[in-house]
């Protein structure tokens, strides 16, 4: 029977419901917090957890750039049970880096932060206003890093900020990196009164400071790069800032070398008690024209250590001759190899068993102690002489002369560095491969360990490499006019070539055709020296026949069967360029959400 009170009293029934729901609900929450205490995770300590949390917030840091959202991946901790949450939210030390891609998120990041020191690490992307908010805890500083200033208001942001170091002490300050993408017309200035006393690494690129500044003391880190002219200084005032920092471990200067004046005479090594000892030294890059490095070269006493690792980037200038400049220089370059791979026990682990060859209008080599570096994978052009350290090789040069003079810087190097344990030759780029090439280089015994080479792009140098690999004794290959070799087989305990973006020449006058490789392959069969292993990886001008033929005297060939250019048939999928600009960072809010994923205790 219905009544005209059903409504009311149903609705009554409702809510009572409502309610038992939520008792329920909260009941079931207490049960399951309360036996998730009793599994064995939860007997860690907090302090211990909180620990961990950091180790894993500093790895996600590590692996992501600062502007990249997934390094925020650590949050998913807080998501895991509410003891996580809890223990997430009273580690200050977990939100002391703060994200600069949100207003919203650096303000509550800094207060959850505490006291903690802070890092400040900016990507291409950040809020003006974040960084601001992050430089007024001056105080609290312990890392600031803006690789990408761009001037504008920026600039004006952090000379205020350098300012205040002149009168305001940065006490946990351990780490500076100011860099412009570009030359400024405002350039950012390192005042000479600098109250971080902790300060231990310095990174500028187009700023400019006094080498007398109080900032060059105590660092054991030192980078700078494309100082202005007016702010080079005199190899007097370098020598005398590298002293009052002896535990410097790494020095890199690029443009930012003492000058020379034109026609400079012969560089004359000072007397010992005017050099400096850097006994720390691990890390040396120069990057100058090549009179510029060598004349600070003449006062660095470079330490005995197997550590060292040397980069020496030198182009020529238009003040004097290239080959003079080079022959001026040589005496020098020669005194800091011969650091690098002094036959000493102490450093037999040091001889050279890798080289990298690398030229498109200039020269770069890179020696390694290591066979086949992991860190050589791919184009070698896109490695040349950049800032990170590969720590497998300790001596990498780049030369940027004329074509005349790099055959003569390269036959120098040859004689200099000991190359007599070499393993493995990586070669990549269009520089004039002289003929003779290989013989010259690699020939008379200097190769007889040489077991692994890589090809990459040089159709000049495979045609003297296959020149070169023709048996004298038992020789196939058609008769090459004025380019025979005569003396011991070269390169005896060759197993593996590989060749990459090459292009075999179809051409009865070229020697780069694949039956010519063929030739000298049971040439070297014959001899008792055939190769284990052959890759042809994006090489034009080879056929599947081709490959069969090859395979008759290489029983493991890889090949990736491209035989011209129509096969690259490359679709670009710009959907994945995508640029999504989230701002929303919950950060464990009462919401309970977190990048759209439903938080559940």
């Amino acid at each position: 029977m219905v009544t005209a009170h059903t409504p009311a009293i149903s609705s009554r029934a409702q809510t009572e419901i409502d309610d038992e729901l939520v008792a329920l609900k909260e009941r079931m929450r207490f049960l399951r917090t309360r036996r998730n205490s009793l599994s064995p995770i939860s007997s860690v300590p907090p302090e211990i957890l909180g620990a961990i949390f950091v180790h894993h917030a500093q790895e996600m840091q590590s692996l992501h750039v600062p502007d990249n959202p997934a390094v925020l991946s650590w949050l998913n901790v807080g998501h895991i049970c509410r003891h996580w949450r809890e223990v997430a939210l009273g580690t200050p030390e977990l939100w002391a880096t703060p994200f600069l891609n949100s207003s919203q998120a650096t303000e509550e990041m800094l207060i959850r932060s505490k006291m903690a020191p802070l890092n400040l690490r900016s990507g291409l992307r950040y809020r003006t206003e974040s960084v601001q908010k992050v430089l007024t805890h001056i105080e609290r500083l312990r890392e600031v890093s803006l690789p990408f200033l761009n001037g504008g208001v920026m600039y004006r942001c952090i000379m205020e900020f350098l300012n205040k170091l002149s009168t305001c002490s940065a006490p946990k300050l351990q780490s500076l990196s100011l860099e412009e993408e570009y030359p400024q017309t405002l350039r950012i200035v390192i005042p000479a009164s600098f109250l971080a006393p902790n300060l231990r690494s310095l990174k500028i690129k187009y700023c400019d400071l006094s080498w007398t500044s109080s900032v060059l003391t105590g660092l054991t880190v030192l980078d700078i790069k494309k100082l202005s002219p007016e702010c080079l200084p005199t190899l007097d005032e370098l020598i005398s800032a590298l002293r009052r920092i002896p535990a410097l471990h790494t020095l890199e200067l690029e443009d930012a070398l003492p000058t020379l004046p034109p026609q400079t005479t012969p560089l004359l090594r000072a007397p010992h008690p005017m050099n400096v000892r850097l006994p720390h030294l691990k890390r040396l890059r120069l990057v100058a024209k090549v009179l510029e490095v060598a004349n600070v070269l003449t006062r660095i006493e470079l330490p005995d250590s197997t550590m060292l690792e040397v980069q020496l980037g030198c182009r020529a200038s238009s003040s004097m001759s290239p080959n003079q400049e080079w022959n001026l220089s040589l005496p020098i370059i020669s005194r800091a190899l011969e650091s690098c791979f002094k036959a000493t026990p102490a450093k037999s682990h040091r001889v050279p068993r890798s080289l990298r060859l690398f030229g498109v209008g200039r020269i770069h080599v890179e020696y390694s102690t290591v066979r086949n570096p992991a860190s050589w994978v791919g184009s070698m052009s896109d490695t040349c002489l950049v800032p990170e350290w590969a720590v497998e090789s300790p001596v990498v040069l780049d030369f940027d002369f004329p074509a005349e003079t790099s055959t003569a810087i390269l036959s120098d190097l040859w004689r200099l560095v000991p190359i007599r344990n070499l393993e493995a030759f990586y070669i990549e780029g269009f520089f004039a491969c002289w003929n003779g090439f290989w013989t010259d280089l690699l020939g008379r015994g200097a190769a007889r360990n040489l077991t692994y080479i890589h090809l990459r792009g040089t159709p000049q140098a495979l045609e003297d490499l296959l020149i070169s690999l023709r048996s004298q004794k038992h020789s196939l290959a058609r008769f090459i006019g004025g380019c025979s070799r005569n003396g011991q087989n070269f390169a005896p305990a060759l197993s593996h070539l590989v060749l990459d973006k090459m292009e075999f020449d179809l051409s009865f006058s070229s020697f780069t055709r694949t039956s010519d490789l063929f030739d000298v392959l049971v040439d070297r069969v014959n001899e008792g020296r055939g190769l284990d292993h052959l890759a042809i990886t994006e090489c034009m001008g080879i056929s599947a026949h081709d490959v069969r033929l090859l395979r008759e005297v290489v029983a493991d060939i890889h090949w990736d069967e491209y035989e011209n250019f129509n096969d690259y048939g490359l679709e670009y999928d710009y959907d994945s360029f995508e640029d999504d600009d989230d701002d929303d960072y919950g950060f464990y809010g009462d919401g309970e959400y977190y990048y759209g994923e439903t938080y559940v205790e």
